[in-house]
């Protein structure tokens, strides 16, 4: 059980991460690049638990972070995203999980990415945090995650169901 869930978690953050460091981040549309890897750790979250979707968040942080090095402070991110993960895993009732619902999730976790990332920057010293240009990044960000989310939760959540019910027989 414990290999496969990692097999699933590590290859969905392994392929958000390639297709938002190659694609996404390459399209040059207005806002934020479209969060992929966050999308994927809350569809890991919702489709597999809170512990999993720590584990997603801290692994897509760590990948992310060696993908795209940025200059700055370390681990900001990664505890970002295992809060996210986590708490999304721990929140959302499995019965309310309507595709509305989870388009909400989504959007609210990709805009509190924005926002938390920023605010612990700063607080914990970083001068390269813009605050001008972080409301627009935020609605961007939300809004790139709600258009993502019936696309990619679905798909992590048929995954994880297929994981389960392989392990059942």
């Amino acid at each position: 059980m414990i290999g496969r869930a990692s097999l699933v978690v590590g290859s969905t953050v392994l392929v958000a991460v390639l297709i938002q460091v190659t694609f996404l981040s390459r399209l040059g549309i207005p806002g934020a690049t479209p969060d992929l890897v966050v999308v994927t750790v809350v569809a890991l979250g919702l489709a597999m638990g809170s512990v999993v979707g720590g584990i997603a968040g801290f692994t897509a942080a760590v990948a992310l972070g060696l993908a795209t090095p940025v200059p700055g402070l370390l681990g900001v991110q990664a505890l970002v995203f295992v809060v996210i993960g986590f708490v999304v895993g721990r929140v959302v009732d499995p019965r309310d999980r309507s595709i509305w619902i989870i388009m909400g999730i989504v959007g609210l976790s990709t805009a509190a990415a924005v926002l938390a990332t920023a605010s612990l920057a700063s607080v914990l010293g970083s001068e390269r945090v813009m605050w001008d240009v972080v409301p627009g990044l935020t609605l961007s960000s939300a809004l790139y995650g709600v258009l993502l989310a019936p696309l990619v939760v679905p798909a992590i959540g048929a995954l994880s169901r297929g994981l389960v019910s392989e392990l059942a027989t």
